[in-house]
């Protein structure tokens, strides 16, 4: 065993720059080649096309309507989702300079961090976490095998302008994975040249970013314009952190190291509307937990991961082709015991083809949709620490600093206890989708359904499901300014590969999945009325959820956890957002809260349930200067589920200004928890403290 192996195998921990350059050159081409491949071989759209296209811009009545939502980014579902339901978009300009993509989703009243903490942090909406809620970036599913469900901490946080909601079951229209609702990332597109330097004291945490952009038409005419011609924009991130300390100081494992790239097409007169990819390289990423450093540390030395989309346009029939390789390592050392690592990667597909038509005076969409996972595999080792007099203690082995001291080599044995394969699986489902909507002068209605078929194996074993979700919905304008929804929906949620068939050791412990897992079933029920004005508009919403078969993860001996069927569970809450901006006034307000409880058939609390929490958001406008704070109190938690502790409530206060310099240069200033208070991130048992007061400075120069 070589002492890079007794240093917690920090050679791969620490990503060389070389390596790294590399790796970004050669997706890079690769996208490039793509691309361009596509649009060479795509033929300019038809003249028919390029017309209503035009026309579109005009917008004189509906039809012309249905041609800009045929060529928008935004997902076709919310056309029809909209005229029942409110949807809620967040983004950067309230909050403090972020420091993950968690630091905007927090913003809605409905969404709590979720798990231990770190880059790698999850959320939950409405109490529904893990594999029960799916993460989209501009319309990409991102999948995960963690138990703690699929993180967005690959993305550069100030990448992302943008964050869309979808509150309750989804499954109509996303599949599978949000049984419990989605958020969809959206990058937007820049349209100057900029760079970006951002700084936090707190961990000493450095980001360098620069955005470029070009339009075709601004250096040829239309005439010499070739039909595969018109706007791409890149993005290039660097970011690093060390450790950063909780309010009394103690340090919070969360350095991390992180290199990211994004390049954008928008042809122009083509059947190919946009083309896009992202490879991000992650290295040295520390899980901040309370295990650390005494009783269990786990490092993330390199988390990667490369996709993208492609999508087109042919008449009314909208398609589009996406991409997600990913790759994770995870090292956990355990003082005077063990060091388990272990490998898991795979690669997720999918494309869709639909369109959108008239039937008589309803609306109708429908979509066919495939969506698989190959090579969805992890290998695991363990190495037992084996000291001739004397153990290997958290000091020797993993320096909270850099993690790169190296340990004397008798203190390691000379070969794995263990090295084997705890996951090889795959799954490819099929899916039709279709809804219809319209409205009756004050009632707006819509109807959906989706027939879904998988198949999953793994461990010498096939599982094929057949399900069927729908939802219906009604709006009603009471008066000009009140509205009242009711929206119905059924969900289904197949256990995950990791659920049926992974057998292997986490940061948790032994972990054993079931084969023979039954499939979530859900049926959502809630209720929205809404007040709007010219100065104030209001929602509250009150909602009911209950699955059938919730699987949870329970512990049949020490150490040993196991993925099982309960009976049923139900999820019932009720959450607000009230805006407030007056004609005229320097000053904005938002007031947002929830309240939510969830309970097994025994009346026993299920996990992952976050605090009662409101929100007041204050913005302030003096000439060009933009003040705002925000507000937040926890409730406290004294009812957990089995792996959660009772929390305390607390009062957090953050506080910024957006400062434009001159034209060219654009400042942000903030101070994350002002008044340094000291709380965990979240119920979860081995939570860490949340960061202690932090101080952010960014600079945004235009070219």
């Amino acid at each position: 065993m070589t002492g890079s192996r007794l240093s917690f195998s920090l050679h791969t921990m620490l990503s060389a720059p070389v390596a790294v350059c590399a790796q970004l050159m050669f997706k890079s081409v690769i996208t490039l080649a793509l691309m361009t491949a596509l649009m060479l071989a795509t033929f300019p759209a038809s003249s028919a096309s390029v017309e209503q296209s035009e026309v579109s811009k005009l917008g004189a009545n509906e039809s012309d309507v249905e041609n800009i939502v045929v060529k928008a980014t935004r997902p076709y579902y919310h056309d029809t989702l909209e005229r029942i339901l409110p949807l809620y978009n967040y983004s950067q300009s309230s909050v403090a300079e972020p420091t993950n993509i968690n630091d905007v989703l927090v913003q809605s009243p409905v969404i709590s961090l979720n798990g231990q903490g770190g880059q790698i942090q999850n959320v939950s909406i409405r109490g529904f976490s893990r594999w029960r809620i799916q993460t989209l970036l501009n319309g990409v599913p991102i999948f995960s095998d963690r138990r703690a469900g699929a993180s967005a901490g690959f993305i550069p946080p100030s990448w992302i302008t943008k964050v869309s909601v979808v509150p309750g079951a989804a499954s109509t229209y996303l599949g599978s994975g949000a049984i419990g609702g989605a958020v969809n990332l959206q990058i937007a597109t820049p349209h100057e040249q900029n760079l970006y330097v951002g700084m936090l004291n707190n961990g000493e945490t450095q980001e360098y970013g620069y955005e470029g952009f070009a339009d075709s038409s601004l250096t040829s005419s239309t005439e010499k314009r070739h039909a595969y011609a018109g706007s791409t924009d890149w993005k290039v991130s660097y970011r690093n952190a060390d450790n950063t300390q909780d309010a009394n100081g103690n340090t919070l494992f969360e350095q991390f190291e992180q290199t990211a790239l994004f390049i954008r097409h928008q042809p122009e007169q083509s059947n190919i509307t946009e083309a896009w990819s992202l490879f991000s390289h992650n290295s040295n990423v520390g899980k901040s937990s309370s295990d650390y450093p005494q009783d269990r540390m786990t490092i993330y030395p390199s988390n990667t991961h490369w996709l993208g989309k492609v999508s087109a346009v042919f008449d009314n029939v909208t398609g589009n082709v996406w991409w997600h390789q990913s790759q994770l390592d995870t090292q956990t050392l355990r003082p005077e015991a063990r060091i388990n690592e272990s490998r898991s990667k795979a690669f997720d597909y999918g494309s869709d083809i639909g369109g959108r038509q008239r039937v008589g005076m309803w609306r109708v969409n429908w979509q066919a949709q495939l969506q698989g996972r190959e090579g969805v595999r992890i290998n695991e080792s363990e190495t037992p620490i084996t000291s001739l007099g004397a153990k290997v203690t958290s000091e020797v082995a993993i320096p909270a600093q850099a993690l790169s001291i190296q340990a004397p080599p008798a203190q390691v044995a000379e070969t794995d206890a263990f090295n084997i394969t705890t996951l090889d699986a795959s799954e490819i489902g099929l899916a039709g989708v279709m809804d219809a909507s319209r409205r009756f002068q004050n009632l707006s209605i819509a109807v959906g359904t989706r027939l879904d078929w998988q198949h999953q194996s793994g461990s010498g074993q096939n599982v094929k499901r057949l399900n069927v979700s729908g939802f219906t919905g009604a709006s009603y304008a009471l008066s000009p300014h009140w509205q009242a929804s009711l929206y119905v929906s059924s969900a289904f949620r197949n256990p995950s590969l990791t659920e049926r068939f992974f057998s292997g050791e986490t940061p948790r412990g032994t972990v054993l999945g079931d084969e023979n897992l039954d499939t979530e079933q859900s049926v959502n029920i809630q209720g929205v009325l809404s007040y709007k004005n010219r100065r104030l508009s209001a929602t509250t919403e009150v909602f009911s959820q209950k699955i059938q078969h919730y699987i949870e993860r329970t512990e049949v001996s020490e150490d040993v956890l196991e993925y099982v069927n309960l009976d049923s569970a139900t999820i019932n809450g009720l959450s607000y957002t009230a805006n407030w901006a007056p004609d005229n006034s320097k000053l904005s307000l938002q007031l947002s809260g929830a309240w939510i409880k969830g309970e097994d058939e025994s009346g026993n609390v299920i996990a992952d349930i976050p605090a009662h929490n409101h929100r007041l958001t204050m913005g302030y406008l003096v000439g060009t200067i933009r003040f705002f704070s925000n507000v937040l109190y926890r409730a406290s938690k004294t009812d957990v589920a089995d792996g959660e502790r009772s929390l305390n409530s607390v009062v957090t206060l953050d506080i910024g200004a957006s400062l434009p310099f001159n034209n060219k240069v654009n400042g942000r200033v903030s101070i994350r928890n002002l008044t340094n208070q000291l709380f965990y991130v979240s119920a979860d048992d081995r939570a860490a403290f949340a960061q202690g007061r932090s101080i952010q400075f960014a600079l945004r120069f235009l070219f």
